[in-house]
């Protein structure tokens, strides 16, 4: 049995990058540093967001306090935020259709800029730091290179793009290219446990298992015993056993129970046994349980 959610961490993350983002629309979530990009926005006369100018950048030649990154949401929404300076914060946000992702060789015309919950394409350009950007605007984007892994992780993404602005009398056009090395895969734990377990003349059970995982980590198996006997009752006792993982390898572990006045016999029993995994790559976290009878024995 699993359940899943979002990191504390990540909800606080996503929130302030939505309120710093309030002027330019919300964030997909997930931003990351990238580590392989270039941006380039050549703007005409009349053009309020770049006031005319052309602009270029690259991790090929970057300059003092260049920071890129990327994310996406859905696979349908591609976000890039950029620092080069103080001054100077580059948001771009491109939106697919709802019901499609955004994939190489996608071309949309006419397309207002993305709004919470609309179903159309859009795409937004501004420059927070120089506070330019479009109340409206009509723009195009072709979508050359897109490729994603868990969790929406952004391994490349390449477009081009236009955008006028409402009233203006320039517009802009403009390139972006993200790459980043292929993504890990996303953690995974089965946990086992086997139903023949052992107990001791002193009462002591011990309970046997395994655990496969996608990634190396080490997991924490928080375990409840309990038995039901005839004159002492409800008999119950926890384990804890921290299992190193080996992606990829069935790894056993096993763990002892030392209940403080009570001993376990020899009979059935029931073990809860759970594991709370946190997948730090992709800001995941969920809990992985199994609910066994087992067969106590000597």
């Amino acid at each position: 049995m699993r359940r899943s959610w979002r990191s504390v961490l990540l909800a606080a993350t996503m929130a302030l990058t939505a309120g710093a983002a309030g002027l330019v629309g919300s964030a997909p979530a997930q931003a990351r540093p990238v580590q392989s990009w270039s941006f380039s926005v050549t703007g005409e006369p009349g053009d309020p967001i770049t006031a005319g100018n052309s602009y270029s950048y690259s991790s090929a030649a970057p300059t003092p306090g260049d920071e890129m990154s990327a994310s996406g949401a859905e696979q349908r929404q591609f976000g890039m935020q950029f620092w080069s300076d103080v001054d100077n914060y580059w948001y771009l946000d491109i939106t697919a259709p709802a019901g499609q992702t955004l994939k190489a060789g996608d071309t949309f015309q006419g397309v207002g800029q993305p709004a919470y919950g609309s179903d159309a394409a859009g795409i937004r350009l501004s420059n927070a730091g120089w506070g330019r950007s479009c109340a409206q605007s009509t723009g195009s984007f072709t979508v050359l290179d897109a490729a994603w892994g868990p969790f929406d992780y952004v391994e490349r993404f390449d477009a081009t793009f236009e955008i006028q602005c409402e009233g203006a009398t320039g517009g802009l056009r403009g390139e972006i290219h993200i790459s980043n090395p292929p993504p890990l895969p996303a953690l995974d734990v089965t946990l086992t446990v086997n139903p023949a377990a052992t107990v001791d003349s002193k009462g002591i059970a011990t309970i046997r298992g395994t655990i496969t995982c996608t990634r190396a980590d080490t997991f924490d198996i928080a375990g409840e015993l309990v038995q039901q006997q005839k004159k002492a009752g409800t008999v119950r006792a926890y384990f804890s056993p921290y299992v190193p993982c080996v992606p990829g390898q069935e790894v056993p572990w096993s763990a002892t129970t030392y209940p403080a006045d009570v001993t376990f016999q020899r009979g059935t029993a029931q073990a809860v046994s759970e594991i709370t995994v946190r997948d730090f790559e992709y800001w995941n976290e969920f809990t992985v349980t199994d609910t066994s009878t087992l067969t106590l024995t000597r």
